[in-house]
């Protein structure tokens, strides 16, 4: 974990309860989330399948609302923004990557990565231009005319990562990012991510089921049925498997 990470958590979820459903077919999801995520960081988000891992990211991100419970988020407290209001606020702020790249396969590397300038009404010779920068940085230079089709797995998804960090999010989501990818290709992704992505002023949380990339995270939250159970240091992990000390 960074020292010199903010004492102020960039993300902050106290209480948070999340059930899909109603009556028989009701249920619950999340219970009572309590988690804290630091600007300076990359906070990984473990645990099996169905433990609430993707629903706590969604409703982080705003894309769900909280059944109970307060999720702060850069200052914003979200259950108070509107629909819309959230919408511009994750225009603004958040940072999207997930598991499936979702390029848009007529555009070129550089115009898919610019789309978050375009969305946000910058010039479209300036937004490529920001784009080829970021590509520069993600290692895909040399790449920024080629079309989704021609480029491998690894590739795809550091577009991905260029498209995301373009815009300069103060909050970037990761869901699976080396899901679809092979291990060494995961990891030179995750080494890409960790280069780029990895900021004083940005918080980044990835939720993962590869074990693989642990290394990658400052800090580890584990979930377990719809809790989180523990929360330690990467450090204390290496030194000690998932039962290490518990922050």
């Amino acid at each position: 974990m960074p020292a010199s990470r903010d004492t102020q958590p960039a993300v902050s979820a106290r209480g948070v309860k999340k059930a899909f459903g109603s009556g028989s077919t009701r249920v619950d999801v999340l219970h009572g989330i309590e988690l804290d995520a630091f600007n300076g960081e990359i906070l990984l988000l473990v645990g099996p399948s169905g433990c609430g891992k993707t629903t706590l990211l969604c409703l982080l991100a705003g894309l769900l609302d909280a059944d109970a419970g307060s999720i702060d988020v850069l200052g914003s407290q979200l259950n108070t923004l509107s629909s819309a209001q959230k919408t511009e606020f994750r225009k603004g702020n958040i940072g999207f990557i997930f598991q499936q790249f979702n390029l848009i396969p007529t555009l070129t590397a550089a115009e898919n990565a610019a789309v978050p300038l375009l969305i946000k009404g910058h010039a479209r010779q300036d937004a490529v231009k920001q784009a080829e920068q970021m590509l520069e940085r993600v290692g895909l230079g040399h790449r920024t005319a080629a079309m989704p089709s021609t480029l491998s797995g690894g590739e795809q998804q550091r577009v991905a990562i260029a498209r995301a960090l373009v815009s300069a999010p103060r909050l970037l989501i990761c869901d699976e990012p080396t899901a679809a990818l092979d291990g060494d290709t995961g990891l030179k992704v995750m080494e890409s991510l960790r280069a780029t992505a990895l900021d004083a002023q940005r918080c980044v949380i990835v939720v993962t089921h590869d074990n693989r990339i642990f290394k990658f995270g400052d800090r580890i939250a584990k979930m377990l049925d719809g809790r989180i159970v523990s929360v330690e240091s990467a450090l204390s992990r290496e030194g000690s498997g998932m039962g290490g000390r518990t922050e």
